[in-house]
């Protein structure tokens, strides 16, 4: 258990630190003022916050006033919602105490089916209290973290937090161990992982598909769930189970439930059994209908989509580091394109696949209002562009003929995964509105790529010049 102790009077804070060190698996991180407590919070990860309100500014400084510990106690607030905070106090509550009633809630942090208080008040002279209370947060705190998170031997890095949302979720769910792969290599810093919750019999009690990252984050695709998933047909994507948020330092875990047998990404399947893409695409696709049939097309300009994947200041940056300055005339071309919900990121990672041939859509968190075209034509230039393309030498079949890709015949012809590619941009022409509004996503997900390295930008370079030459010349 890491605990944040906030105290000034030496003597009693060199008391209360020995006496929480001698606690079994206490950590304690003593800070002396308001300051070097911010400074604490901002870069380590605490279960407990102990928090003395009259305390100075500055290590031995002499402005010792309440309002200081009220600056940690809202910053403490801000960054590390839910976290327990117990306050010390040497007299009555004042005004300030007794508002923060509506700051506390009884949530249950470690997953012991038991809700503890997030705000609690010591008297400095009872501090045994407080002792004994943290001796038994410690003890169950100890049995969470006592959760193995094992990984195959695969270097799958995680945080101080992300860990504890893995142990809370699997002790929740009567697991004393998870094993833990990551899922497509991914371009964000948030995490998705397949989890495998077991018990003390090895048995498997849960297999689901977290995503973890920064509270907002999870929240936003929490909410897209809510609004947009639900309305896909069972089974077209993975049933969200938990949410895990409070007492992470401003992260957060969101859980689906995962049926056994999902073991393959779609981009495995490319790379394994290309023949079989062409089934799977149309089921991914009619997964998603409801989403499509509910859109409407509309007049729209090249940027209004591009803005979908990349927003105007990014662009701005993009545009002076690889003097691109020619797309400004094409971000003005008007196309037809459909208007609906669409999943946002559907590479082939945010596909899994069952040992059935099942399609299932996982990671919603660019799910909402968007062009139809940009999904499936996301889907097939990711063979090219994510990591997981050119870890499974899926791009290089592709690469060759990139500058043809405005051209599907001349782009297709002669290549191995060509059945994929007819079934994306069939799907994307379907969907989509129009031809140049397929077009126009291809040069949306093409300059967006320019953030990253997975391909020498001078093969982007040439994909969005060819795109917009055709688009152009369309036009004369």
């Amino acid at each position: 258990m890491h605990v944040l102790f906030v105290e000034d009077n030496k003597t009693f804070a060199d008391t209360m630190e020995s006496s929480l060190r001698k606690l079994a698996g206490v950590d304690v991180t003593l800070a002396m003022s308001r300051d070097s407590a911010l400074a604490a919070l901002s870069n380590r990860f605490f279960d407990i916050i102990v928090l003395d309100l009259a305390i100075p500014t500055e290590d031995d400084a002499l402005d010792i006033a309440p309002e200081h510990g009220q600056a940690v106690f809202y910053e403490a607030h801000r960054l590390c919602p839910g976290t327990p905070v117990y306050i010390l106090t040497g007299s009555e509550p004042d005004e300030f105490a007794l508002g923060l009633a509506r700051y506390g809630n009884q949530v249950d942090l470690w997953g012991t089916g038991q809700p503890v208080a997030s705000i609690v008040y010591h008297a400095k002279e009872r501090a045994d209290r407080l002792l004994d209370d943290l001796r038994l947060l410690a003890s169950e705190i100890a049995v969470t973290d006592a959760v193995t998170i094992d990984t195959r031997g695969r270097n799958i890095q995680l945080t101080p937090e992300y860990k504890r949302i893995l142990r809370v979720f699997s002790r929740l769910h009567g697991g004393v161990s998870c094993l833990i792969q990551s899922v497509g290599g991914g371009l964000s810093n948030a995490r998705t992982l397949r989890v495998t919750v077991k018990d003390d019999q090895a048995r498997v009690r849960l297999l689901c598909i977290a995503k973890l990252g920064d509270a907002e984050v999870v929240h936003r695709e929490g909410e897209a769930f809510e609004q947009h998933v639900k309305l896909l047909r069972i089974g077209a994507a993975t049933p969200l189970l938990k949410h895990i948020h409070l007492g992470l330092r401003g992260f957060a875990g969101i859980f689906y439930t995962l049926a056994e047998g999902y073991d393959e990404t779609l981009f495995d399947v490319v790379a394994k059994r290309p023949e079989t893409m062409v089934s799977l695409i149309e089921a991914a696709k009619s997964g998603m209908e409801r989403w499509s049939d509910a859109g409407i097309v509309r007049t729209v300009k090249i940027r209004e989509i591009r803005r979908r994947l990349l927003n105007d200041d990014a662009l701005d940056i993009l545009r002076l580091r690889f003097d691109i300055q020619m797309i400004g005339a094409l971000e003005e071309l008007e196309v037809r394109a459909r208007v609906a919900c669409i999943h946002g990121d559907l590479h082939g990672g945010n596909i899994l696949v069952s040992t059935k041939g099942e399609p299932v859509l996982i990671d919603f968190g660019d799910v909402g209002p968007g062009f139809t075209c940009l999904d499936p034509v996301t889907l097939e230039l990711s063979m090219i562009f994510h990591p997981d393309g050119h870890n499974l030498n899926i791009a290089h079949k592709l690469l060759p003929k990139i500058n043809e890709w405005p051209n599907i015949e001349a782009y297709a012809v002669d290549n191995p995964l060509a059945s994929m590619i007819d079934a994306c941009r069939d799907w994307a022409h379907d969907q989509g509105g129009s031809d140049d509004a397929v077009l126009a996503a291809g040069y949306a997900f093409a300059v967006r790529q320019l953030k990253y390295d997975t391909v020498d930008a001078d093969i982007t370079l040439n994909l969005i010049k060819s795109i917009a030459s055709r688009l152009l010349n369309s036009r004369a």
